[in-house]
This record gives C-alpha cells, sequence and structure tokens, in this order.
C-alpha cells in the first residue's frame, strides 16, 4: 500500500525542468470505476500495462500491473471512457525522495506535482518544498482516472515567487563545473603544442630573451660595428651568439616537432624501398 499527495506547480517552473531535464510522453485510457476500483490501461513508450489501482479506507492504494501487447494496449485505448496524455519528469529531493512532474497535455493543460509515500505517518511527515504550489490531495477532481473522464479542473494562475525559482535553479542546474555549458576537457585533446611552447619559455635564456625584446621594439636594426672594441668584449659576445644560436635551434627543432604531431595527419608506415630516397630536414634559415 502507497499514499499519493498531489500538489499544483506553476507552468513556467514546469518549463523550466521540463528544459533542463526533459521527459518521456505517457498515455493512459481508464474504465468507469467498479467496486472502489479502478482500471486504466497505460502506454509508456514501447511498454504497455494494464493496471487495476484498489482504494482503501485510509487514502492508501495499491496496484497490481499486467503486460500486454502494444497492439492490444492500443486496442483498449480505443475503447475507454476517456484518455489522458501528459509529459512526466522525474525529480529526486534530498533523502532519497523522488518527485513527479506531469504536464498534461490532453485533455486540458495542467501542471501537477506528485510525491509517493510507503504509509500515512511517512505522508503526514513530508514538508513540501517552496517551488510547490497548493495542494490538491483531498480534491477528487485531481485524480488520474477523473482527469481522464471528466476533464482537468482549470485552477487558476499559481503564484509565482523569487525563492521558488532559485530552488527549481539549485535543483535542476548541473552542478561542479561540468554542466553543459562547463564541460570538462576530454583526455584525448591534444596538448603536445602546448607542451612545445611551455618548453620553449623554459629553455629561452634570459639574454636571448633581451635580444629579441630589443630586436622587436628597434627599426630597424643596425648591426653594430666591432671594428673598434676591444679584443677580449668581441670574443664575449661571439661565445654568447654561439650560445644563443644553439638554444634557438633547439627551440625552433621543439617547435616544429610540435607543430608537425598537432597539424600533419597519420601517415602510413614506410615501406621498404631500395634505399635509394633520403630524408630531408627543412629549419628556418635565420639571419643576424
Amino acid at each position: 500500500m502507497s499514499v499519493s499527495r498531489r500538489f499544483l506547480i506553476a507552468s513556467s517552473l514546469v518549463r523550466l525542468i521540463r528544459k533542463e531535464r526533459g521527459g518521456s510522453r505517457i498515455t493512459e485510457g481508464y474504465f468507469p470505476p467498479q467496486g472502489g476500483r479502478t482500471s486504466f490501461v497505460r502506454v509508456d513508450g514501447q511498454n504497455c500495462h494494464l493496471i487495476l489501482v484498489a482504494a482503501g479506507q485510509d487514502g492508501s492504494s495499491s496496484e497490481e500491473r499486467t503486460e500486454v501487447p502494444r497492439a492490444h494496449g492500443d486496442a483498449l485505448l480505443d475503447v475507454c471512457s476517456g484518455k489522458a496524455a501528459y509529459d512526466r519528469t522525474a525529480l529526486a529531493l534530498g533523502g532519497g525522495r523522488e518527485v513527479l512532474v506531469d504536464r498534461y497535455a490532453s485533455p486540458a493543460p495542467l501542471d501537477l506535482v506528485s510525491v509517493a509515500f510507503e504509509n500515512g505517518d511517512e505522508a503526514a511527515g513530508f514538508t513540501p518544498p517552496v517551488w510547490f504550489g497548493p495542494e490538491v490531495t483531498a480534491d477528487p477532481a485531481y485524480e488520474r482516472h477523473a482527469i481522464g473522464i471528466n476533464g482537468a479542473p482549470q485552477p487558476g494562475e499559481i503564484g509565482l515567487s523569487n525563492a521558488s525559482v532559485e530552488a527549481v535553479l539549485d535543483l535542476v542546474e548541473p552542478r561542479f563545473g561540468f554542466g553543459r555549458y562547463n564541460a570538462a576537457p576530454k583526455a584525448s585533446e591534444d596538448t603536445s603544442v602546448v607542451n612545445a611552447l611551455r618548453r620553449i619559455v623554459g629553455s629561452t635564456p634570459p639574454a636571448a630573451a633581451a635580444v629579441a625584446t630589443t630586436t622587436a621594439s628597434t627599426a630597424p636594426f643596425v648591426e653594430p660595428s666591432l671594428q673598434d672594441a676591444p679584443e677580449a668584449a668581441h670574443t664575449e659576445t661571439s661565445d654568447a651568439n654561439r650560445d644563443q644560436d644553439a638554444s634557438m635551434d633547439d627551440v625552433f627543432e621543439s617547435l616544429s616537432q610540435a607543430l608537425g604531431a598537432a597539424v600533419q595527419p597519420p601517415q602510413e608506415p614506410a615501406r621498404e624501398e631500395d634505399g635509394s630516397f633520403e630524408r630531408w630536414t627543412v629549419r628556418p634559415r635565420r639571419t643576424q
């Protein structure tokens, strides 16, 4: 036996919930109640069931389901006294509690949220969230079979507050920064170019960086004459230039390998030839 409590909900909140969480279309066909029991057929996607609901004196109910073929379910829908179609979205509340948000498309627009409990004491101790509307559990017009047979009631405008909108956003928005617009980076992304640039920054000596900055900011560059400089200064400058050339050659080689690995498509493995071909490596030519 289970006990359900039903509440109205603002249509704008239902639209927000369905946009973030989606929903599934359910169609139900009801037969007239007999002896406190209600029978109806439910079509949910490719699943079809014939359901018998027995109501207790304390407001609880029990269900018995029998799976039927889809063709039989469509035939039963044709002979039902009333039908209803709604989009259902399931949301998880704190403490393992689940709520069902139903937006009726026929026989008339109606938005309901329901919560199922195992017993009456558990149902009585439930505190509705702030985004729930007025409770309609005691109104028989909001029973599912009554909506299908007699039509959906018109409750009017449902009040909406800023606190209720904030509560729904906290419930449906992605958390921890890995949502729809904050996806985590894929592990397969190629970072070889980034690593090469990091190696370039780490391997460039301060003297080379200073020379490059001075060259870029001075136009045009005129090579100074070394004829009037002392022999020791000339030797020191030549050694610094050679160290700089070796460092920049390593930088160019590292960057060329990284760009080649990131841009060039995978090639077929080399086939054994007669050895007449020779591999050439092209490096950019630099001038002082």
